[in-house]
């Protein structure tokens, strides 16, 4: 310590965030459980609409006839209780004749049970849980991916109200399972030494998502290997070498058996979704500028043009630095996040999406966290941050209007084309036609509407943003606090966490010590070769990532 205290004689004050990782972890999972359970007891107020309501049914033929049959369910009118109109059956013929659900059972048999005690209440809260844990993990992710702290905190604050994990959070949809299984598999894969438990808990969750959604089978493929090649086995070999396997493997082999014997059994389909295949449904009956199209730019149906902030994160993609080896888990997301893409946009039904807006790619929004916060990390500079905040602020302002407006969210009520929540907050800021700015993609599938100049502007704003990104060095890793790319506020603050040094006064000045003679100053106390420097404040908050495998002599 002799030789820090040398070195650093009289440091620069920073300020810095004073919570560790923990604290803020826990106090932004605090503040989405409030902010999402309000907007759940909101819509509780209203019948279930869309998708929400067959899900519900599917419990109660669960719940009270013990079955998979639905028929039953929806013959009786169980679902009165909570839809008071007649409904149409989401049952379709296969081409055995079996009648066959549209939806699999994977979210139902989550909350059936608490659906059982305490009514839509009690489903609700689980998918609120879901949500609450997804934001925990995607916090965790950009950690352990190297992005400091600061960064980390507000893109997760960011993503917590301004993007589709708020939409989706007050409602019945199974979406924040998807994403809250496909982060957390990638928290583990990123983790420096994951326990054994965390990776059986991964696969697991892997194992469990065709059973939530059959176009969910394509991260369980994708990630499922990912999880296999992470394993460590530390040297071992033969028998044991296999066994170090078991954690990874067999939950997810076992989930994902079960599901084909479930299928074959009652639908005689070894699809993972055998509703859609009923219905015809497959890939690339869609052209994939199209459905990329109407996914990210659709008036009704978009991702980005309903929550904004997420098209910082295609920049992001360009700016990935190649030290610590994150280019090697880059390569790993865009693994999961491209052909996932690539497979809902060509997909004739899910192509798109459904309302509400940005409902399939709600799966990868923890993913895409990581790149806005590269981005926002790289370029460390007012405008961008502000920026940031501003598209935030215009998805939190969309998610709010429709929990206000709680049939209005379901954008096809409003008929073709037309956003209702768009429609009426352009009327508030005096401009009633600016949604129609924004491409109808989706509904007027090759009748001339033009969506290549979306493309081309998008694709221009990007290219600036990584030209700007290219200036600053590479893989940048800001020593300085945040607050300094902000000038008054990091006065303020720093005016608020040091102390001014003491006036000295004649009584004070006789009693001062005097100084030491430079002969008398210690000399440094040379660092062993085998021992490795102290790290400072600084470089601990900048985490490495050697993926797959750290070097035995780093601990996590």
């Amino acid at each position: 310590m002799a030789n820090r205290s040398t070195q650093t004689a009289d440091p620069e004050p920073e300020v810095r965030l004073r919570f560790g990782d923990r604290q803020l972890a826990w106090t932004l999972m605090a503040f989405s459980a409030v902010l999402y359970a309000i907007a759940a007891k909101m819509r509780l107020g209203m019948p279930p609409l869309g998708d929400e309501p067959h899900y519900l049914i599917m419990s109660i033929a669960l719940g009270k006839y013990h079955t998979f049959d639905l028929t039953q369910a929806y013959a009786n009118g169980d679902y009165r209780v909570f839809y008071p109109d007649n409904i149409e059956a989401h049952v379709y013929p296969n081409a055995d004749g079996i009648m066959v659900p549209l939806h699999n059972f994977g979210g139902p048999i989550l909350w059936t049970i608490p659906y059982e005690i305490w009514g839509r209440y009690g489903a609700q809260l689980v998918v609120v849980l879901a949500s609450v844990l997804t934001v925990g993990v995607m916090y965790r992710i950009m950690r352990e991916l190297g992005i400091v702290r600061s960064y980390a905190a507000i893109v997760t604050g960011l993503f917590v109200v301004a993007t589709p994990l708020y939409m989706y959070a007050s409602m019945l949809f199974i979406d924040p399972f998807g994403a809250l299984f496909v982060a957390y598999a990638v928290r583990v894969l990123v983790a420096a030494r994951p326990a054994k438990w965390q990776v059986a808990l991964a696969s697991a969750g892997l194992g469990w998502m065709p059973w939530v959604h059959g176009r969910f089978t394509l991260f369980t493929v994708i990630l499922g290997v990912l999880l296999l090649l992470r394993v460590d086995r530390g040297g071992l070999k033969g028998v044991r070498a296999l066994t170090a396997y078991i954690p990874a493997a067999v939950p997810m082999v076992v989930l994902l058996l079960a599901l084909e014997i479930f299928n074959y059994t009652h639908y005689r389909s070894l699809s993972p979704a055998p509703g859609n295949s009923a219905l015809g449904d497959g890939l690339f009956q869609i052209p994939p500028q199209t459905g990329l199209a109407g996914i990210l730019f659709d008036r009704q149906y978009g991702l980005i043009s309903h929550f904004p902030v997420l098209a910082l994160a295609v920049p992001g993609m360009f700016l990935v630095g190649r030290r610590h080896g994150r280019m090697q888990s880059h390569w790993m997301l865009l693994a999961v996040i491209l052909p996932y893409i690539l497979a809902v946009s060509t997909f004739r039904t899910w192509w798109a999406g459904f309302t509400p807006p940005g409902r399939l790619p709600v799966v990868l929004v923890p993913l895409l966290a990581f790149y806005v916060a590269v981005t926002l990390q790289r370029l460390h500079n007012w405008l961008p941050l502000a920026l940031s905040m501003l598209t935030g602020l215009v998805g939190f302002a969309i998610t709010v209007t429709g929990d206000i407006m709680l049939l209005g969210r379901f954008t096809s009520s409003g008929g073709d084309a037309n956003d209702p929540v768009l429609t009426w907050l352009a009327a508030r800021i005096r401009e009633p036609h600016a949604a129609r700015i924004l491409p109808a993609v989706e509904t007027n599938p090759g009748t001339g509407q033009n969506y290549w100049p979306w493309y081309f502007v998008f694709a221009a704003c990007v290219a600036v943003a990584v030209m700007w990104g290219r200036l600053a060095p590479a893989d940048r890793m800001p020593d300085r606090p945040l607050w300094s790319v902000i000038p008054t506020p990091r006065e303020l603050l720093a005016t608020v966490r040091r102390r001014p040094a003491p006036v000295p006064t004649p009584a004070r000045a006789a009693q001062a010590p005097r100084p030491v003679p430079a002969a008398a100053v210690p000399e440094p106390v040379p660092v062993p070769a085998g021992e490795p420097p102290e790290e400072s404040e600084a470089e601990s908050e900048n985490p490495r990532l050697d993926w797959p495998y750290p070097p035995s002599d780093r601990t996590p």
